[in-house]
């Protein structure tokens, strides 16, 4: 057997017994030593395999950790004002939440303009990771106008941020403009979401806006295998 013909039938295997449940999410493929072995085939061939396998989302690479059966993506509108909390309970999917860092910063001359402020004028900085179903998935880095958001940091900010906003602080009428670039991730994102440095991503940034003013600026960034956007609209 040849060597494409090798891994196309190694990576028909694997498909085969994770689409039948055998390999369910979230568990451990073998090694690729262990599949050379178990399927008799060269290890450019097990590799070969097992990133046409990511190709199609089955299955995804976590840094120094190995290969992972891949969960469904998590659908997501950015355009929504619900929290991501709320979606992953509509999808049932387990959300975890860990608070990286939170303090008053200066933030880059970009979000500045965005927030309408000063570039010497700080703001609250927030900073998570989030795993869907235990895989890190999306790190967010939140900047707040201190003006509108007085003692933030004595909240817990790692529960919902956005009924933070909407309850704590009664900003329930909220504008929102969206944008969404691919990028890659530098070396202490990637290292955040175990992933490679360099590994692509989508980068979506909102800007929320009270009557107009700007009150805050979101920056996510989603590996972009275990993501699917969807945005509602009417035609005209």
């Amino acid at each position: 057997m040849n060597q494409a013909a090798a891994y196309l039938s190694l990576a028909a295997k694997l498909q085969q017994r994770i689409l039948n449940g055998e390999l369910p999410a979230g568990s451990k493929l073998p090694s690729e030593r262990a599949l050379c072995a178990q399927f008799e085939v060269s290890r450019v061939s097990a590799r070969d395999a097992l990133h046409a396998l990511e190709s199609q989302g089955l299955i995804y690479r976590l840094n120094r950790m190995g290969w992972f059966v891949a969960p469904p993506v998590f659908i997501y509108d950015p355009t929504r004002s619900s929290s991501i909390q709320e979606e992953a309970i509509n999808q049932h999917r387990a959300l975890t939440t860990e608070l990286l860092s939170a303090g008053r910063e200066t933030p880059p001359i970009q979000v500045s303009k965005a927030l309408k402020q000063a570039p010497t004028q700080s703001a609250f900085v927030v900073t998570r990771r989030r795993a869907v179903d235990q895989r890190w998935v999306l790190l967010e880095v939140c900047y707040f106008r201190e003006s509108a958001f007085p003692d933030l940091l004595c909240h817990d900010l790692a529960k919902s941020l956005t009924a933070l906003v909407r309850e704590q602080y009664g900003y329930r009428a909220r504008e929102l403009d969206v944008s969404i670039s691919s990028t890659p991730l530098s070396q202490s994102q990637a290292q955040h979401l175990q992933v490679r440095e360099g590994s692509p991503s989508l980068k979506l940034e909102r800007q929320v806006k009270v009557a107009g003013e700007p009150i805050a600026l979101e920056r996510e960034f989603w590996l972009h295998d275990a993501i699917e956007m969807r945005v509602k609209g009417q035609g005209s």
